[in-house]
Order: structure tokens, then sequence, then C-alpha cells
């Protein structure tokens, strides 16, 4: 799934509005994303209960612990729950209320700096795939987005009150999983301006190759393709198809021929060669 935030809204998922929210003072822009668990009733899962409580409509009769929580204002931004589905409470621009009394590197009310995501799970059980990946995937756009610099969890900046998002959450494996994804997406990034570029130039083809031509031994498909018409029907493919499938991708290193390969070449290939060693550096 792609996502993209519109007016402060991740949009293709679940909208649910909180009524908890304000307005975030002018002058504390956003720089602080902090990570909690949720689960109601405690260490139980997949009920109606979180929207509830995040729009001040949890019913305290329907478990003894909620007769202890059903008044308060309380929100997070998104939740996202144990199969990956995300629900978003609280527009990022907004202060939702999710972090509490808190202080982050000297800064208390850190309601009023940061984004707040929920993940549907509790301290000794483990979170799932989903939610990594989900979490991951979201964590990057609101970099790109907002210029987050820091990453927290509830426990961290509110440590005599809050454990969560608790010993099971593999902040390691987060991590991973960030700088994973950062990696692919400058790929992709670099070999869009690639294509565009080749367009523009008009070295990229419409009509493939001929069959024959895939079935080449030697490097680049020397023998049976251009310097151009590998890059875009071999290589390119291969590697969105290697990111896809979520697998190593291997170093490499482009220019060396492509400069040879198209010294010749009647286009001016410059900002081509450039973008190529860029890509180079990227793997």
């Amino acid at each position: 799934m792609s996502l993209k935030i519109v007016n402060g809204w991740l949009q293709d998922i679940k909208h649910v509005v909180s009524p908890f929210y304000n307005e975030r003072p002018a002058n504390k822009p956003i720089s602080l994303l902090v990570i909690h668990n949720i689960s109601l009733p405690p260490n139980q899962y997949g009920g109606p209960y979180v929207e509830q409580l995040f729009t001040g409509q949890l019913d305290p009769n329907k478990h003894p612990y909620f007769a202890s929580i059903y008044q308060l204002e309380v929100s997070s931004h998104l939740f996202i729950r144990r199969d990956g589905e995300i629900t978003q409470f609280v527009p990022f621009d907004k202060r939702a209320w999710h972090a509490g009394k808190s202080v982050f590197a000297g800064q208390e009310n850190c309601n009023d700096f940061s984004i707040g995501i929920e993940i549907e799970g509790c301290d000794s059980d483990s979170f799932t795939e989903q939610q990594y990946q989900q979490l991951a995937n979201v964590t990057l756009l609101l970099q790109q987005t907002y210029r987050i610099e820091n990453i927290a969890g509830h426990s961290d900046i509110a440590p005599d009150r809050k454990t969560d998002p608790g010993p099971c959450f593999d902040w390691h494996y987060y991590r991973s999983l960030l700088a994973q994804k950062s990696q692919e997406q400058k790929l992709l990034n670099q070999i869009e301006q690639i294509i565009a570029e080749l367009q523009k130039i008009d070295l990229w083809q419409i009509t493939p190759p001929k069959p024959d031509a895939f079935l080449s031994q030697e490097p680049f498909a020397l023998d049976t393709m251009q310097a151009h018409e590998w890059l875009q029907w071999i290589f390119i493919p291969r590697i969105q198809a290697m990111i896809d499938a979520k697998v190593n991708l291997p170093k490499f290193a482009l220019h060396p021929y492509f400069e040879e390969a198209l010294k010749e070449q009647e286009q001016d290939v410059n900002r081509l060669l450039n973008l190529i060693k860029q890509l180079d550096e990227l793997s």
C-alpha cells in the first residue's frame, strides 16, 4: 500500500474523528514520534473499545476495567491493529492527547510537538509482523512530511508512569526495517529519475527487444542489446522486482560501463551518467 498524507490525514485508511484534540503551539514544530501500546480490555485484542475510548463513547458497564477509564479524554493520531489495519483519530497537524505529563530532551508537554501512534498490544505479548511493517511505512512518511528528528516510547517520555510500548517491542527490528525501507525508497526514487531522463533524451523504448535478446549470457547483454536497452528492459525491472520481493540487493557498479558505452551517443547523456553514478553509490 502506497501511503500519502493530505491535509494532515493519511489517505485510504479508516478515519474515526476524535473530539480529544486541540491546536499545537505555534512555536512547537512537530519533531518527535511517540510509540505506545494499548489493549482493551487489558491483554485482549480485536474489539471496538479502543475506538470508543478515543471518541468518548466507552461504556463503563461493558467490562469492570472500563469503569476506571471511560471518562478519560485521550486520543492518539494513529492506532495500528494486530492485522495491520490503521485507524486515524486526529490529523497530524493537530495536538492529540496521547502523552500526558511528559518530557523529552528537556522539553515538557510532548503532545505539543509529537505525533502519537498506538499499537494494539501489551507489555507481555510480541507484536505482529504486519504491525512492524505498517509502523515502519508510516514512520518513513511522517519523517519525510514533518521532519521528525526523534522516535521514543511512551516509557521514555514518562518513565515514572508508563511502561509501553514495553519489553516485547523489538526496537532493533523496527529500526532495521526503517533503514531497509529508506534505502529501498532512495533506490526507487533514483530509478524514477533515470527513467525520466531516458525519456527526455529519447532513449526510452515503447517496444521491447525481440525475445531472443533476453537470452544473452553476456554481461549487460552486450551481444544482443544496446546499453540503454539493457538498462530499461533488464536491470530496472530486476531491481524493482527484488525490492518488491524484499530480498537483499547486490552491490553494482554501472557507471564505468555506461560511460564507455554511451560515449558515442548523439544525445547529451551527461545527466544520465551522473544519475547512474548516484545509483551506484546507493547500492
